[in-house]
Order: structure tokens, then C-alpha cells, then sequence
């Protein structure tokens, strides 16, 4: 019997260990540009093969699903490419550069990404359109001053989500509340008690970091390059010109869609171009190919130069990618099954909400969505957790400690593929700066393997 157990959780998770081998192939062994597509491919093929006796109806209605799910952040991908583009032609993006260098203290940097990050998602309620818009200024700031790309990313993708998970507009925030029936400001009171902690450790730490990195020689150099650059800003932009960001943030406010939002910031910025200078054939061109900055200033000529429909490309086949590989684990059974062993481990209160965390974590490697990192195991361990009269709002607590806060940190999935792609830095260049995603997933976890510790030794 245990012989059978053991080969059924195998195969179970077998599609995770084609996944890995698949990268690790494609990274270090055959190299190629856009290894985890192909790494997602051919795992999902192998997956497939090990069970293709199953019927294709399952593999086509999984992966309707998992499309739909995704579809929105597909259409959202786009629109930030055309914003991003619009911006820097427009010289909207060349405005928050040179106010992040005339008010970001590079002493300070990398807590101040953050705290400001934070700030913003917490005011518009989307780590997205922060990191659409805000983020990309700020990397455009760490560019000028010379200071690591990889750092940078780690602090805004900090930042932004720890705001997103504590505001009362966010999507996340709101399903996880609904899905346990927790009212808004209970879940969001019941997170306090650890992100802040999380979070206060991040500040620290890019601080400590912050102290290594820089020293008195670059920012002096830092000032030099700056002082050179900041004029001709002055000069060429005018100040009206953070109309489009206010109206990107301003409609946030509003619970406007992200689409919504991110499509005024980009017709806002065009007609400010049309109004000074007439239409262009050059902004549709540069909506769809992005654009290409001519100053007299490599550093940013090579920051401001991209953006475009174009560009969104490789990470929209990326999530196809993904979408394949988890309609194969879906569809065809795997998911289930990991599913049925994991409810069958969870005995006691910190079983059943380490099996949340884990399962969240689960689905946000497999289906590259963050909604239903949320959604299922927020049905498959409700019902559980009430029968070992666990607080509903614990449960919600851990669906974002672990769908909310992991899913930037998985580079297929949607939510890493954005951040990636709108930053300009790849997940595992970024990864072991994201001080405060990672610090607060091992906070969450040891918190309750003390708990449960502590209960076997009072048992």
C-alpha cells in the first residue's frame, strides 16, 4: 500500500521535475534567448506523453480556463508597452526621472524606492499600474546615478506589493476578503500584524544594502552626471506634462479598470505631443515598435529606448507558455491529486493553513495566475478549516501571504512576467533583492511551524 502511495505522489509531481530539469537544460546546458517558453513546452509535452491515454476534452477545457484567467493580464501587458513607449516619447518619463534625481538621496535609495513603490501601490491599489508607470521612472532614476539595476527592481517590486496587499482598492486584497466572507478591513487589520514586521525588516535590509553598494565616490560622481543632464530637462519639458500620471493614479482612486487607467495616461500623453508639435506618424510607429531616444546621453538613450507593442511580445508567448503547461497539470489530473494528498496530510490548525500557503504557491508555478493561486485552495481548505474551527481571516491571511506575495517571484507567471517586462529586469536578476516578499513567505512559514511545535510539546 505505501509502495502505491509513494508512486501515485510521484507521477503526481512529475510535471514540476520536467519543469525544473527543463530549465536548468535550457539555462546552463543548451543555451538559448527565452529558455523558460521553451522549458514550459517541453515539460508540459513530457506531462502530456506520461498520461496522453487521458481524453483531449480535459486538456482543451482546462486550458480555455487558464487562458480566460490570463487574458486580462495579456491585454493589460499591452497597453503598458504603449504607455511606456508613449511616455518616452512625449518626454512624460524623462520628467519623472529628473524629479526622482532631484528628490531620491542615493544615501537613501533603495529604502526610498521602496517606501515611495509602497506608497503609490497602496494609493492606486495595483502593484501593476505602479510598476507600469512609477516603477519605470524610478529605474530610469537608478540608471542615471549608476546604481544596480537587479537592487533597484527588488526594492519597487517590494515596495509595490507591500502596498497592494494592505490597500482597500486592491483586486487581491478584495478577493481574498470575499473568498473567506472576511470583511475588507478585518483582513486588511489581520495582515498588519505581520507584513508590517516584513516590511520594517526590507527597509532595513536595502538600507544595510544600500550602505555596501554606495559609497562617497559615486555620489559625488552621480551628482556630476546628474547636474549635466538636469538642465536640458529643465529646459525641453514643462511641468504640465504629469497630467497623464495624475490621471493614471487619480483614476486608480476612482476604482477604474487598470485599462482604463493606463489608456488615459497613454491618450493623455499623445495629445500633449499633438498640441505642440502636430500629429506624427511617429507616435503610431513608436506606439507599436517603441521608441528610440537620440540625445547627446547614453545612459539615457539607453533607458528611455523601448517600450511598444513589439517589445510585450516574448512575454506574452511566455504566459501562452505557462497556460500550456498548466492546462496539462490541470487537465489531466496532477493537480488533483496533489490537491487530495496534501488535504489528507493536514491534520491541525498549522497543517491546513501551510497547506494554503503551499498550494497557492503551487498554483501560481502551474497556472501562472494569481487569481487562482487564490481562488482554488481558498475552496479546497475552507470547508477543512471550519471543521478545525480555524478563523476564517487566518485563512485569508494566508492566501496573500503566499498567492499575493510569491507571484512576482515565478518569472512565467503573470504577475513575474510584468514586473520583468515593465522593469526591465529578468525575476532571477531581481530575485534575492525582493527583501520583503521573501523575508515575510519565511516569517509566515516559521510563525507556524512554532505554533504547531509548541502544540506537540503540550500534547
Amino acid at each position: 500500500m505505501e509502495r502505491e502511495k509513494t508512486h501515485s505522489i510521484f507521477f503526481s509531481l512529475s510535471p514540476l521535475l520536467y519543469l525544473t530539469l527543463s530549465i536548468l537544460f535550457f539555462r546552463f546546458v543548451w543555451v538559448i534567448p527565452y529558455p523558460h517558453p521553451m522549458a514550459l513546452l517541453v515539460a508540459g509535452v513530457l506531462s502530456f506523453l506520461q498520461r496522453r491515454d487521458r481524453k483531449l476534452l480535459f486538456l482543451k477545457s482546462a486550458f480555455r480556463k487558464n487562458f480566460l484567467s490570463v487574458l486580462p493580464a495579456m491585454e493589460i501587458l499591452f497597453f503598458v508597452g504603449m504607455l511606456i513607449a508613449s511616455w518616452a516619447y512625449t518626454g512624460v518619463l524623462l520628467l519623472m526621472i529628473q524629479t526622482g534625481i532631484l528628490f531620491l538621496q542615493p544615501d537613501y535609495f533603495l529604502p526610498s524606492l521602496a517606501i515611495v513603490s509602497a506608497i503609490a501601490a497602496m494609493v492606486s491599489g495595483s502593484s501593476w499600474t505602479t510598476a507600469g508607470t512609477l516603477g519605470v521612472a524610478l529605474m530610469g532614476v537608478a540608471e542615471v546615478i549608476s546604481f544596480p539595476q537587479a537592487m533597484a527592481a527588488g526594492a519597487i517590486v517590494s515596495g509595490c506589493y507591500f502596498g497592494d496587499k494592505l490597500s482597500p482598492l486592491s483586486d487581491t486584497t478584495n478577493l481574498a476578503s470575499s473568498l473567506t466572507h472576511v470583511p475588507i478591513w478585518s483582513h486588511i487589520k489581520h495582515m498588519l500584524k505581520t507584513t508590517c514586521i516584513s516590511f520594517g525588516v526590507a527597509i532595513f535590509g536595502f538600507y544595510i544594502l544600500n550602505l555596501f553598494v554606495w559609497d562617497a565616490n559615486q555620489v559625488y560622481d552621480s551628482t556630476l552626471q546628474s547636474s549635466r543632464i538636469l538642465p536640458d530637462i529643465t529646459n525641453q519639458i514643462s511641468w504640465f506634462k504629469f497630467i497623464p500620471v495624475i490621471l493614471v493614479f487619480g483614476s486608480a482612486l476612482f476604482k477604474l479598470h487598470i485599462r482604463v487607467s493606463l489608456a488615459l495616461g497613454i491618450v493623455s500623453a499623445i495629445a500633449f505631443s499633438v498640441m505642440e508639435s502636430g500629429f506624427h506618424f511617429d507616435i503610431v510607429r513608436t506606439l507599436v515598435f517603441g521608441f528610440e531616444s537620440h540625445s547627446e546621453n547614453e545612459v539615457l538613450d539607453r533607458f528611455l529606448s523601448g517600450g511598444g507593442v513589439v517589445a510585450i511580445l516574448p512575454t506574452e508567448i511566455l504566459i501562452l507558455a505557462a497556460v500550456w503547461f498548466g492546462a496539462i497539470v490541470e487537465g489531466y489530473g496532477y493537480l488533483a491529486e496533489i490537491l487530495i494528498q496534501i488535504k489528507n496530510w493536514a491534520k491541525d490548525r498549522s497543517d491546513i493553513l501551510l497547506s494554503t500557503m503551499g498550494t497557492a504557491f503551487l498554483l501560481n508555478m502551474v497556472t501562472a495566475d494569481q487569481y487562482l493561486s487564490l481562488v482554488i485552495p481558498a475552496r479546497a481548505f475552507r470547508s477543512l478549516a471550519e471543521e478545525k474551527g480555524i478563523p476564517e481571516k487566518d485563512i485569508s491571511r494566508s492566501l496573500e501571504d503566499s498567492g499575493t506575495i510569491t507571484s512576482p517571484l515565478i518569472p512565467w507567471n503573470s504577475c513575474g512576467a510584468f514586473m520583468s517586462t515593465s522593469l526591465g529586469v529578468s525575476v532571477f536578476s531581481f530575485f534575492p533583492f525582493v527583501f520583503f516578499n521573501l523575508f515575510h513567505i519565511i516569517l509566515s512559514v516559521t510563525l507556524l511551524l512554532v505554533v504547531k511545535k509548541n502544540l506537540k510539546v503540550h500534547s
